[in-house]
């Protein structure tokens, strides 16, 4: 992939069933370094109390390239949204003031820990994930959780470790895994471009003007992804749970407010038939639908995609999960933290440790591929489900060329 850009546009046309050519942006010039330097994510990348550490790997340039694509397709609807530009990867910790923290992720919920044989990283976001240690590593958390957890952790290998978090629903993985079993399955999607399946013949590139899209999704990738829908010109709703708001509701008003200020914003009470109903009588008249939800769960709404997008075949179904919709793993929790070091967007220290790279990376990685993605198949007429994993859209950067 001499230009990754080219590449991933190609990829997405191909998929999308586009036959047209979409205008890239010229790529980005000067040393690897420098590029780094001017995204902002090198104050983001490093040891809390030291100097920031470079990426071995030109990870600034697939994140342009990703950039540059997303131009390119939205060019081809009208034009770019105007907060398409690199920072979009540093937003999140600009308005929340986050800084670099080393082993532990600027956001302060996740840690590299050192099993017996190798290194895994652990997504501690939810309250109810502090609940499940006991049945976990087989003793109490304590008072000091995290010192709790790296005793255990230093007990097991690392596929133990991680198989029974998993097992017990908890966002974690094994760092920078060279192989396996979800991989496996979805060797289509090694390099990062996500799966798309047409479930209508292509056509004239939509007007975004003339689109509603619903958005059900939270906290950074589908919120981000909905947003520049928006700033494209569609109409935007998004629905939230009563019971369930997005989490980011929780974090900084002023991200909430960046991700959701152009959007019509509407509740349901999903616990009751009424408000389901009401949720997929809006999703049944949506031409575009954003959701970040596992499978399982749409299931437990009553909503199926592939059924819903019979009486409208040009819908655009965009799904963003942790590891994607097919595979062992397709119900398995992650966030953007874990998801990025899974896919080995990391830093090394001088002992070889991993460190954390941004913040929550692979959510904006995501969101922009699954923007990406959309675009692509809106500009061949709409009409295909697209299935953006978080771990594998990471992977389009992971695998960028040595600095």
């Amino acid at each position: 992939m001499n230009d990754a850009a080219r590449w991933l546009t190609g990829v997405l046309s191909q998929r999308a069933g586009y036959d047209g050519l979409a205008s890239l942006p010229g790529p980005p010039t000067g040393p690897a370094r420098a590029r780094w330097l001017a995204s902002g994510l090198a104050e983001l990348t490093g040891p809390a109390d030291g100097e920031p550490i470079a990426p071995a790997r030109d990870y600034a340039s697939r994140l342009d390239a990703l950039v540059r694509t997303t131009q390119a397709f939205a060019a081809v609807l009208g034009a770019a949204p105007p907060s398409l530009r690199l920072d979009l990867y540093t937003e999140r910790a600009a308005d929340l003031g986050l800084r670099r923290g080393g082993y532990v992720s600027a956001g302060g919920a996740a840690r590299m820990l050192r099993c017996a044989d190798d290194w895994a990283v652990v997504n501690l976001a939810r309250p109810e994930d502090l609940d499940v240690f006991e049945a976990w590593i087989g003793e109490p958390r304590g008072d000091a959780h995290w010192t709790t957890l790296s005793r255990g952790a230093g007990r097991l290998d690392v596929e133990t470790f991680v198989s029974n978090g998993r097992l017990l629903g908890l966002p974690l993985a094994r760092v920078a895994a060279p192989t396996d079993e979800q991989l496996a399955a979805r060797p289509e999607q090694a390099e990062g471009a996500p799966g798309i399946h047409r479930w209508a013949p292509a056509g004239p590139p939509r007007d975004p003007a003339k689109l509603v899209v619903v958005d059900l999704s939270g906290l950074w990738a589908g919120p981000l992804c909905g947003r520049l829908f928006a700033e494209l010109g569609a109409k935007v709703i998004k629905v939230e749970s009563m019971t369930r708001p997005d989490g980011a509701r929780e974090g900084s008003p002023a991200f909430f407010a960046r991700m959701n200020g152009g959007k019509q914003c509407v509740t349901f009470d999903f616990r009751a038939e009424s408000g389901r109903l009401a949720l997929r009588t809006l999703i049944e008249r949506a031409d575009v639908v954003i959701e970040a939800a596992r499978p399982r769960a749409m299931a437990q709404l009553g909503i199926d995609p592939v059924a819903i997008t019979r009486s409208r075949p040009h819908t655009v179904w965009i799904s963003l999960t942790a590891y994607g919709r097919t595979g062992p793993w397709s119900n398995a929790v992650g966030f953007g933290d874990d998801c990025a070091v899974a896919a080995g967007v990391v830093v090394r220290d001088a002992a070889g440790a991993p460190m954390f790279v941004g913040d929550a990376l692979a959510d904006p990685i995501a969101g922009l591929m699954a923007t990406a993605a959309g675009f692509a198949v809106l500009a061949a007429g709409g009409g295909a489900l697209v299935d953006v994993s978080l771990r594998e859209a990471a992977l389009f950067v992971a695998q960028a060329p040595a600095a």
